[in-house]
């Protein structure tokens, strides 16, 4: 079945923790949808999920400190006072190397609420990053499996499809066995379930990686082409 290009493109953070919770989808489209909407469709913004519009449908850096403001500090604060844990007990945020998710910003907010910013090495989210080893591919599949049969999808449509592929796609064991492939590992101390680094894991990660790029040569600039070093027009002027 054809499927019409002409619906609306959504992005969406996706982020999960190490003891098996999901963080309600961050969505991001160009289009905006009222609370009315959300509501036909069972959702509750802020609480199932985050519905925000901007010009790209993509992630950008003050978005993403919007995320890190409504999602990840104040599940940090609750998880101190639920255990309890001091103020200034340190939390962990793992990213890749986009410009938008590791920046000055948002490392700066991070750090005034005590979240180490962790990122990963360029073209290593495969084997380090518990979503790309074994969630986001699941998640896909959930998604087209939900549209199946729908030529065109609204706004509200794509936002309820991808909230339940992402809950389908983030079970206590699949979270669970992503990070403990991505050699973070979950024990119990007394009541509590910490982190465990495998450090041995790490190496063969890090062996795996450099056999891949020692295998594949990039080359972003073609070597026999001059840069062009003159303004483009009166766009970059």
């Amino acid at each position: 079945m054809t499927v019409d290009r002409s619906e609306p493109q959504v992005s969406a953070i996706i982020a999960v923790t190490l003891d098996s919770q999901l963080f309600p989808p961050f969505q991001i489209s160009k289009e905006s949808a009222t609370q009315q909407e959300l509501l036909q469709n069972n959702i509750i913004q802020n609480e199932k999920a985050i519905v925000v519009n901007s010009t790209s449908s993509m992630m950008n850096i003050n978005l993403m400190l919007q995320w890190m403001r409504h999602l990840l500090i104040k599940f940090v604060k609750l998880q101190r006072q639920k255990y309890p844990l001091q103020n200034r007990h340190e939390a962990a945020l793992i990213v890749d190397n986009m410009t938008a998710h590791c920046n000055k910003d948002a490392k700066d907010i991070l750090e005034v609420h005590s979240i180490i910013l962790l990122t990963l090495p360029h073209y290593s989210t495969h084997f380090t990053q518990p979503c790309d080893v074994g969630i986001f591919g699941a998640l896909k599949l959930y998604y087209q499996q939900n549209r199946e049969g729908i030529a065109k999808l609204e706004l509200i449509q794509i936002a309820a499809r991808i909230i339940d592929a992402s809950q389908k796609a983030t079970s206590l064991l699949t979270i669970k066995n992503c990070f403990a492939t991505c050699a973070v590992l979950s024990v119990v101390k007394g009541e509590h379930l910490k982190a465990d680094v495998n450090a041995h894991a790490f190496d063969d990660d890090i062996q795996q990686l450099q056999a891949d790029n020692s295998s594949i040569t990039i080359t972003l600039t073609p070597t026999d082409r001059k840069r062009k070093t003159a303004k483009f027009g009166i766009l970059n002027s």
